[in-house]
């Protein structure tokens, strides 16, 4: 390679020593071939310059830059290396401007934020800067359906007919084509039956549980629905009772005379009385006394305020614990009160025991009248332990109350619990009397249905009332012997179903159906299923007759 270039560089015409004033060189041989010019090149790379910036002298000249650009072309490809030093030679040539190395640039400070009185951005000269205000891209989703309504179009409703249709329409009658068309009528859109009655009971009973008890509400009825619906039942088969409809209260009418002045007046109207006579001789003076009748008190028509937050369980040995604790405080607070003279240090508690250890010497001086003293002050905190104990003990109101209170339920407490029982015989005396007394004792209403082959208890209260009856109905009567003794004799001959009880259905209702508990003896099922019919409960009865505990 090296000796293919000397060779071209031996037939490079050499340009000419003498330079002119302007220091301008001539080209020998205008017909310079692309091969010439990159032996040239070449060479120029490979001689160093005699200066860091030296003179090119007869390069502003050039007539054929293009064969200088592909000589230069031609010896990147090569692979000459480019000396930093030469390398503006190569690159120098007329059209093509010299590369300047890269300067760094120091980096630029951060800009500081100026503030005027007034709080205004400011410049380094004081001059206020208007900056513009950004857009205000509204992200919320109110917003975005707003501006979306209103670039929604709003397409006209579609027409029965275009007049331009109809082959009756005459134009040059000049009727207005926008009141002569009519939009297309709307159509019925019907209301399913009891849509509203449903949306009205959901809205009540969030209203009165609130949202969250109004949802455990739905849930336990839709799985108290599902464990009553049996698969081998069709509901539509069962029958419905009918509707009871329960009429308002009409209104008493005004009465002639109130009730508070017919005792007082003479005649017991107010015809002999006006507004110009003194009615002093028309009363009943025997009948005015000092006293004032106070109107019996009536509950607002409220709903009960909420529970309040239950206290943390803790068990028997956390309890006693804190009751240390506060003992502990307690007389830590009192001895502090008697070291700062507040309230009288406590007597020294002297016994017959102690008198020795206590008192020391002085018991031997008057040993009789100490004793007396020891005597008296021992029945005198006797007797105060006696009395703090008649001051705690309860009434015997308050104890009532108590008792009531451990064995009912609240009776602001809106919940109401219905128990239906399936019994197979209830005629027994005894059985039927502990039925029909544990009810009224446990402050139950409801009724037992007795009818020939099946009898229904149904029974409504407290939670706690409805447990004890559970256990009275379900363990502690055995029902199996609970038969008369006629009964014994014919279960000799003919073989019957052994007596028993079963729990058919229990769940909250949101009232009672019954006032009171009574006991009803039916000859046919009609009749017995009319006793639940007429308290609007007859589902009751159908659920009975349906159950089978062998399921």
């Amino acid at each position: 390679m090296q000796k293919e270039l000397s060779e071209k560089l031996k037939k490079i015409p050499t340009l000419s020593k003498g330079s002119s004033s302007d220091g301008s060189a001539k080209v020998q041989g205008p017909a310079a071939t692309a091969s010439d010019a990159a032996a040239a090149a070449a060479a120029a790379s490979v001689q160093p310059p005699t200066s860091s910036v030296p003179a090119f002298p007869g390069l502003a000249n050039i007539t054929n830059i293009e064969a200088v650009k592909r000589a230069q072309e031609l010896a990147a490809k090569m692979g000459f290396r480019q000396d930093p030093e030469f390398a503006p030679i190569i690159n120098c040539f007329p059209g093509q401007p010299p590369v300047d190395a890269a300067v760094p640039q120091k980096p630029t400070k951060a800009p500081v934020l100026r503030v005027d009185a007034l709080g205004r951005e400011i410049d380094e000269h004081g001059n206020v800067v208007n900056r513009t205000k950004p857009s205000n891209l509204s992200t919320l989703k109110v917003n975005i359906n707003k501006q979306k309504k209103d670039a929604f179009q709003i397409l006209k409703p579609e027409l029965e007919m275009d007049p331009n249709v109809n082959p009756h329409f005459d134009p040059r009658m000049g009727i207005n084509k926008s009141k002569l068309l009519r939009p297309k009528r709307m159509t019925f859109q019907f209301v399913e039956e009891g849509k509203w009655s449903k949306e009205a009971e959901i809205l009540r009973v969030k209203s009165q549980f609130g949202e969250a008890g109004a949802k455990e509400r739905q849930a336990k009825q839709a799985q108290l629905a599902k464990a009553k619906g049996g698969t081998d039942i069709n509901p539509n088969l069962i029958e419905v009772a009918e509707r009871v409809i329960t009429k308002e209260k009409p209104k008493d009418p005004i009465p002639e005379i109130e009730w508070w002045d017919a005792p007082l007046l003479l005649t017991g109207s107010y015809a002999d009385i006006s507004d110009d006579v003194t009615i002093e001789d028309k009363l009943k003076r025997e009948k005015i006394t000092i006293y004032v009748e106070h109107p019996r008190p009536i509950e607002p028509p409220a709903e009960p305020a909420p529970p309040p937050p239950q206290p943390l369980k803790l068990t028997k040995k956390e309890q006693k614990k804190l009751r240390t604790q506060r003992r502990l405080a307690r007389e830590k607070d009192r001895q502090e009160m008697i070291r700062q003279g507040l309230i009288e240090p406590p007597k020294p508690k002297v016994k017959m025991s102690n008198l020795m250890k206590v008192l020391g010497s002085e018991a031997t001086q008057d040993p009789t009248r100490l004793e007396k003293e020891i005597r008296s002050a021992a029945a005198e905190r006797e007797q105060a332990h006696i009395d703090r104990n008649i001051a705690r003990k309860l009434t015997p109101a308050e104890r009532r109350e108590k008792k009531e209170r451990k064995l009912f339920d609240d009776p602001s407490s809106v919940e109401t619990i219905v128990s239906v029982y399936k019994i197979n015989d209830l005629s027994h005396p005894k059985t039927r009397f502990k039925v029909d007394v544990n009810a009224h004792e446990n402050r139950l209403t409801g009724c037992a249905v007795i009818c020939e082959g099946i009898n229904v208890v149904v029974v409504e209260g407290g939670s706690k009332s409805i447990k004890r009856y559970g256990k009275l109905m379900l363990r502690r009567i055995d029902w199996a012997k609970a038969v008369k003794e006629e009964d014994e004799d014919e279960d000799e001959t003919t073989d019957k179903p052994v007596n028993k009880c079963v729990l058919v259905w229990q769940g909250n209702v949101a009232r009672p159906s019954f006032n009171r508990f009574f006991v009803h003896e039916c000859m046919t099922e009609a009749a017995a299923k009319k006793v639940f019919a007429d308290a609007g409960v007859a589902h009751y009865w159908d659920l009975a007759v349906n159950f089978n505990d062998e399921i």
